[in-house]
């Protein structure tokens, strides 16, 4: 029995420790994926004032529940599949060291389950932004520093087999989504080192162990030195999904690939100093460090975002074109978008993921000004700005993503016949979520908070109300075709019937435009959007 499993949509192998490596951190990154999916319901649910579904003791930590999940710990485990993916499949090599990946793996779920436990214990209702001296339970900060080191020893792993890799090859390049790996691992690395610096004293601080009090303010710079880093560790990976797509729906590759390396590179040297527009609040930062860290940096971290904004729409219209001057039709200026894919779930999901990532985008860019951001800090901008960006941006990405990496890994999707439906209303939901957020935060609505109603305040209330139950229907959209993806994810994988038998290579997976063509494979070129330089 061949040791290497074939990609049967572009041909490329992958050994079979690699894939069941792959194969065990998507799926328990889709599990978690539904969960926090769950978890978002009734935190909607209860934002709603002529709702709210949950008293404040279970929203705050249903809220906690869903934060910890949604920001870190999905899309950390499906990044760590990708990654893996595209050492190995992506190079036709093995990992450096399977064994310790597996190590790894355990350690992060041992501190995914350490986390949850102690968040189901009511003792660590401290939301994602747990600050000192809101105290949480010693094992809430003992299972984060135990996730940490186990995304450490991953990263290690993989950093390992590029340099072999790399010491192999020394004149070869690396694909693009390698060499964009490679900018995620480094990101990784350095929010990492900051998730130790900020949760090592808070954990002896929980446990009374030596610590007697930890700086409030030290916590809260190492903390967004992790947590800010963490979220573009999100957004780098997000990107590499987006030229993934592309190449497998259309076999498109970078207008310019050292325009798009640049776009990468430019992430290592913007995003770690933007963590100050965490801190603009407060009042020991000078005005100086603020306007430097936040607003000026804030405005540099968007432009690697905008330049892979346009090449990925840049490439797949290259392709759509290419193929209708060859078929003999004059392309017009839009035609491409006719030919973007939407018979397609993975391409509708990209639609949504880099327009409403863009959105998003911008709203962070404001909320870098330290004006803006003094208005904007505690109200529910902030909330529609990390949803734009990291929910329908990143998650639906890597949505998107998972209709091609399932059937790469020799797994056939099931519910074929739900998946555009899926699709449309994730999209459509997270729209409408999204727009609600904004129409609140015009209005001056809190985030975080349980009640808006303020009964007791003995003046009349706000109009506050109308965004707050209307966000509810785009809420309810979003989780719907959230868990109808897990449900078809987990579903195929738990089937485990092989991809193979549909004949994609030959037959393409969801209609795609280049099913008949004489297409050759430039080696990596094809799905990591590259070749050499």
């Amino acid at each position: 029995m061949s040791s290497q499993t074939a990609d049967p949509i572009l041909g490329f192998s992958i050994d079979r420790d690699s894939r069941k490596l792959v194969l065990t951190f998507i799926t328990t990154a889709f599990i978690i994926l539904g969960l926090g999916g769950i978890a978002a319901f009734f935190v909607a649910f209860t934002r709603a004032p002529s709702i709210q579904l949950l008293d404040p003791y279970w929203y705050y930590l249903t809220l906690t529940y869903h934060g910890v999940m949604m920001l870190t710990m999905f899309p950390h485990l499906f990044e760590m599949g990708l990654i893996i993916y595209v050492a190995t499949a992506l190079l036709g090599r093995k990992l450096w060291s399977t064994q310790l990946a597996w190590v790894g793996y355990w350690l992060v779920l041992a501190g995914i389950l350490t986390i949850m436990t102690a968040i189901g214990m009511g003792s660590s209702s401290v939301m994602y932004t747990m600050y000192v001296p809101l105290k949480a339970d010693g094992i809430f900060y003992l299972g984060h520093f135990v996730y940490a080191v186990g995304l450490l020893v991953e990263v290690i792993v993989w950093s390992m087999t590029i340099v072999q890799y790399k010491t192999e090859n020394p004149t070869r390049s690396l694909p693009l989504v390698t060499y964009g790996a490679g900018v995620l691992v480094i990101l990784a690395v350095a929010s990492i080192l900051s998730a130790v610096v900020a949760v090592l004293p808070a954990t002896l601080w929980a446990f009374r162990i030596w610590v007697d009090s930890v700086d409030p303010m030290v916590f809260k710079m190492a903390f967004w030195g992790m947590g800010h880093t963490l979220q573009y560790v999100n957004v780098v990976g997000m990107v590499m999904a987006w030229y993934m797509i592309g190449a497998y729906a259309h076999h498109s590759k970078p207008v310019s690939e050292k325009f798009s390396r640049m776009a990468f590179a430019l992430y290592t040297l913007t995003t770690i100093p933007v963590m100050a527009h965490h801190l603009i609040v407060d009042p020991t930062f000078t005005p100086l460090y603020k306007y430097l860290g936040a607003t000026a940096f804030g405005f540099f971290l968007g432009i690697p975002s905008i330049m892979h904004g346009l090449a990925v729409p840049a490439a797949v219209e290259q392709a759509a074109r290419q193929r209708m001057r060859a078929s003999g039709e004059t392309p017009t200026v839009w035609s491409f978008i006719k030919r973007w894919g939407w018979q397609n779930p993975a391409m509708i999901l990209m639609a949504f993921s880099v327009l409403l990532f863009g959105l998003g985008g911008f709203d962070g860019t404001m909320a870098t000004t330290v004006p803006l951001n003094m208005i904007f800090h505690n109200t529910l901008f902030i909330t529609a700005h990390f949803h734009g960006t990291l929910a329908a941006g990143m998650a639906v990405s890597y949505m998107a993503l998972g209709y091609y990496l399932l059937p790469a890994l020799g797994i056939d999707i099931v519910g074929r016949s739900w998946t555009r439906f899926q699709a449309w209303c994730t999209g459509i939901g997270f729209t409408l979520l999204i727009a609600s957020m904004h129409w609140a935060a015009e209005l001056g609505v809190p985030r975080r908070a349980q009640d808006i109603t303020y009964t007791h305040a003995g003046a009349p209330v706000p109009n506050w109300f109308l965004p707050m139950d209307t966000l509810v229907i785009g809420g309810t959209l979003a989780v719907v075709g959230l868990l109808l993806f897990v449900g078809i994810a987990l579903a195929s994988i738990i089937r485990h019937k092989p991809s193979a038998e549909r004949h994609p290579l030959r037959d393409g997976l969801w209609g795609e435009p280049w099913v008949g063509e004489k297409f050759q494979l430039p080696g990596a070129a094809a799905v990591a959007a590259a070749g050499d330089d």
